[in-house]
């Protein structure tokens, strides 16, 4: 399966259907996340795998910076950009790259964020290492993913939600059953979040937050980027 595909064919649904699937708790998770990040005027901050933009502009609306909004599908990035305003445009900077070479030089970064967005990257390995490349010694690293559940709240509702209705109204409303199909099967392949935090650890990052959000449904990490 094309992931930049899927997601491109999905990107105008795909708003509507994050509020919907999560009963609106990603709002709420975001803004956790972006809270746990440095906020000021001279900054730059990467959003990896940014989508529709959400988590770039829920930054942008609490503080100061300049946020490089990355992603590999196209679509997803313009569906995000008619929600800027003026007033937050000229600091929201889209880029289409893969997030396996990320085009920028060593240490630019001050910041960076993923929501959702990790375990759709074929390499996590090479993507913490790109990472680590473009922060600061020191700098944060905020993501909030599906990891794959390892509490007995969590793997009921993925065994039961996550398997059946999320592929069916996910389908319904976007009228591609196969995309919400591949994101349940992404989450059940995904590493779990304790696994995420040794390969963080073994890949340049000291981890200084881990938490469960929603009885394990989605896990916030931070991380600190180091020589």
């Amino acid at each position: 399966m094309n992931v930049r595909e899927l997601f491109g064919n999905i990107s105008g649904t795909y708003d509507l259907l994050n509020r919907v699937l999560s009963f609106g708790t990603d709002k709420r998770w975001r803004k956790k996340g972006v809270s746990l990040l440095p906020h000021g005027k001279n900054l730059n901050i990467l959003d990896l795998a940014s989508g529709t933009l959400d988590l770039a502009l829920q930054y942008a609306k609490e503080g100061a910076g300049e946020v490089w909004c990355l992603d590999f599908a196209l679509p997803m990035l313009l569906t995000g950009k008619m929600k800027v305003s003026p007033l937050l445009d000229e600091r929201l900077h889209l880029i289409c790259s893969d997030g396996l070479k990320i085009p920028f030089p060593d240490h630019f970064f001050d910041a960076a964020m993923c929501a959702w967005g990790m375990r759709n990257l074929p390499d996590h390995k090479a993507a913490l290492c790109e990472l680590q490349r473009v922060l600061k010694p020191g700098g944060s690293l905020m993501i909030i993913d599906f990891f794959k559940p390892n509490r007995t709240f969590s793997k009921i509702f993925s065994k039961t939600y996550g398997r059946y209705v999320m592929p069916t109204l996910g389908g319904w409303i976007s009228r591609d059953k196969a995309a919400y199909n591949y994101l349940h099967r992404s989450i059940e392949n995904f590493l779990s979040r304790q696994q995420f935090e040794d390969l963080l650890e073994r890949n340049g990052f000291d981890v200084i937050e881990a938490k469960d959000l929603t009885g394990g449904i989605s896990s916030l990490l931070l991380a600190n980027a180091h020589d």
